[in-house]
């Protein structure tokens, strides 16, 4: 985590600009016009940084009130999205025409999953970009990393690190442009302003370590001023030419902004919407990626007067370098601030890390020549830890052809369980369309066979190396071809199927116990059906990053049918409805599973719940069948007290106490609906359950609901209470 953050303040996105220029001069457009010649993309670049160099006269500075969601993530490789934490930001932002800037916080809430610090401490520079006039844009968190820099450093404070504005002064010797045609009409106040669009990229012999901005500039073609920019930034001359790499991390931090202005009066353009996302990226994490985003939206402004120091057209007046701090209001009014305009979690909830698609990095970019890498789909695959395989060891590699071959790439990955004495891997032939993918499989992996799980839950490393390897496994080779098609506007619905032969073989408990509780024993691994199968699958999920163990607000759902026939033979179908909304200090979270599955199904495809799965309170896997349901519901109340972040020194800050007090429901059922099931069942060791089984929890939590005190009994039957402390959320 540390190291993820030494990234992102390195590479996180652009926070204002700086620098003027002079006044007077005649616009190039407006001489061309005067002759009568073509429009250009000179003029218009011409005209654009004239008009951009200096702040419009009549804007003498502006006040307004912004709302913020700060949410830190991951992206799995399928395209899945989950939020460790939520911070909702109230502020009010104050500028003028020379540069001075304040921003400061006037409210404050947060939801996490994980222990974690408040980001506040790590944008002391705040994070709203006041206007985009000017002629370069300062990197947050960005600096010169030189020993001069040091000694600098230690005299008078950081230096900020510069990107080169696509219209200031250094535009030719520095980028390419293209385009300038008219992409959109804005339609307001009755008149309609033409929008053209000019596509920006580096030159090539650019001095190592200039950072530069990739990407498109929309531009009002009646006052040539920026509407919107949007794109990612890029530090040139690096190692192999890549992106706003972290040297020496193994993470490759890509900073991308967009950032979106509104006409103010009919006569200039001001900040209206603006987005800054890094997303860090790990050879031994494959295509999945963390994620720092912040979408701010600017509610409503002042026009303020030009500052009495300022005499408009003068050669002072510029807008100029100046230190800029996020200050934070008093505590009691931050807690007290209940002016909230959006629940939280609605604004990055209709975001996704492909909305940067198009303006990707070489890393992320699906066009250019060929590119091999050293790289993984997930982290399991490079390391695992479990009572089975003991350390397992990996790794991978991908060739991805691009340009040669659109969409198709070729993956591999392999490694070793060092108890079991056993080799793993897959290879992969995949090919993209547009929304369709077709691949082809070839692997042997040790699978759960738990069910019932969040979608992020592929075994617990942490479990198992104290002790608490709750899960059974199958060691499953398959040979399949698969289709998954993305619908939607947004992609939010999967389509999925499978058909492929598959063998199912059993394992044993390779590990005794863990090297922190030798004590305790490890269990058995339960027993499976051994045989060959032909393995047909459907699925079909909706919204699969709203989970009741995610961040993310608005409904889920999930059905999902298989079959096996040959030496084992089933059918298997499952339901999930996710739901999960905040309405003020209130959050409000439910999940539905249903599933059934042959009677005569092997043990592996049955259904089983109990302490770990999904009914605390209960032995493992103390339930068992072949007809599951399981009903889980949660409400959370923050309290009104201790909202305000604590200050533990200027650039760590923990998130607010904000006591918070959830009360948990779990309602678990499952049936033997003949002999032969309930004979699998007896011989797993579980019964049915006869009735409903439910179990209540009452948590007491602190920081954003990250860490939680509380007591669980069971309601159908007399049981003791127990005591639990847990660090992250479990409902």
């Amino acid at each position: 985590m540390h190291r993820l953050w030494r990234v992102i303040r390195r590479h996180l996105a652009p926070l204002t600009v700086v620098v003027g220029g002079a006044s007077g001069l005649v616009s190039p457009i407006a001489a061309q016009e005067a002759r009568g010649d073509t429009l250009t993309l000179t003029a218009i670049l011409d005209s654009a940084a004239l008009q951009n160099r200096l702040v419009p006269r009549e804007l003498g500075g502006y006040r307004a009130r912004l709302e913020s969601e700060i949410s830190l993530g991951n992206r799995r490789a399928e395209g899945m999205e989950m939020s460790l934490s939520i911070e909702q930001v109230a502020s009010t932002l104050t500028w003028d025409r020379t540069g001075r800037y304040m921003q400061q916080v006037t409210g404050y809430r947060t939801q996490a999953i994980a222990t974690n610090i408040s980001s506040l401490g790590l944008f002391r520079g705040g994070w709203a970009i006041p206007s985009l006039y000017g002629n370069r844009l300062a990197l947050l968190f960005g600096r010169d990393t030189s020993t001069s820099w040091q000694r600098r450093s230690r005299m008078q404070g950081r230096d900020p690190l510069y990107a080169i504005h696509p219209l200031g002064d250094e535009r030719e010797r520095t980028y390419r442009f293209r385009g300038g045609d008219v992409v959109q009409t804005v339609r307001t106040a009755g008149r309609e302003i033409p929008v053209r669009r000019i596509e920006v990229t580096p030159r090539r012999g650019l001095s190592k370590g200039t950072v530069v901005f990739v990407g498109s500039i929309d531009l009002d073609a009646t006052r040539w001023q920026i509407v919107r920019l949007r794109g990612h930034f890029a530090q040139v001359g690096e190692r192999d030419d890549r992106n706003l790499i972290s040297r020496g991390s193994g993470f490759e931090g890509i900073a991308y902004i967009e950032a979106v202005n509104a006409e103010v009066d009919g006569r200039f353009w001001l900040p209206a919407y603006q987005r800054f996302e890094v997303q860090a990226a790990s050879s031994m994490a494959g295509e999945g990626r963390a994620i720092v985003r912040i979408v701010t939206r600017f509610l409503d402004r002042q026009i303020l007067p030009t500052p009495p120091d300022v005499v408009v057209g003068a050669p002072s007046d510029t807008l100029e370098i100046r230190p800029f701090r996020l200050a934070l209001g008093p505590p009691d009014s931050v807690s007290a601030y209940r002016e909230w305009m959006t629940e939280i979690g609605t604004m990055t909830a209709e975001t996704s890390a492909e909305d940067f698609a198009d303006v990707a990095p070489d890393r992320f970019n699906p066009r250019g020549p060929p590119r091999a890498r050293i790289e993984t789909e997930r982290l399991s695959d490079s390391y695992r830890l479990d009572r089975v395989q003991g350390v397992f060891l990996g790794t991978g590699a991908v060739l991805r052809f691009r340009d040669a071959a659109p969409g198709l790439t070729l993956r591999a990955a392999g490694g070793w369980a060092f108890a079991e004495q056993t080799g793993r891997g897959r290879m992969v032939i995949e090919q993209r369309r547009g929304r369709d993918q077709l691949a082809l499989r070839l692997q042997r992996s040790l699978d759960i066979t738990n069910d019932f799980r969040n979608p992020y839950d592929s075994g617990s490393v942490l479990g198992a190396l104290f002790g608490r390897d709750e899960y059974d496994y199958v060691d499953r080779r398959t040979a399949s071809v698969q289709y998954l098609r993305l619908i939607g506007v947004r992609q939010r619905v999967q389509f999925r199927a499978e058909v492929g032969v598959a063998r199912d073989g059993m394992v044993e408990r390779n590990v005794q116990s863990s090297p922190f509780r030798s004590q305790t024993p490890f269990r058995q691994n339960r027993p499976v059906s051994t045989g060959t199968y032909r393995r047909t699958m459907i699925a079909m999920d909706a919204n699969p990053d709203v989970a009741l163990e995610f961040l993310r607000p608005g409904f889920g759902a999930r059905l999902h049918y298989e079959r096996g026939d040959g030496e084992l033979t089933y059918q298997r179908a499952e339901a999930r409805l996710t739901a999960r909304a905040n309405r003020g200090g209130l959050m409000y979270a439910a999940r539905l599973d249903l599933g059934v599955t042959s009677p005569d199904a092997p043990p592996q495809q049955l259904f089983e719940l109990g302490r770990q799965q999904n009914l605390p309170g209960y032995d493992y896997k103390e339930f068992a069948g072949d007809q599951a349901a399981v009903l889980r519901g949660a409400v959370a109340w923050m309290t009104p007290w201790m909202r305000a972040p604590v200050l533990v020194t200027p650039r760590i800050w923990l998130p607010p106490v904000a006591p918070t007090l959830s009360l948990g429901l779990q309602s678990g059922w499952t049936r033997a609906s003949n002999a032969t099931p309930l004979a699998t069942v007896t011989a797993l060791g579980s019964t049915e359950s006869d009735h409903p089984r439910t179990s209540a929890s009452l948590t007491l939590r602190v920081f954003g609901g990250a860490v939680g005190v509380g007591i669980a009994r069971t309601l159908d039957r007399p049981g003791p209470t127990r005591w639990f402390l847990e660090f992250g959320q479990r409902y």
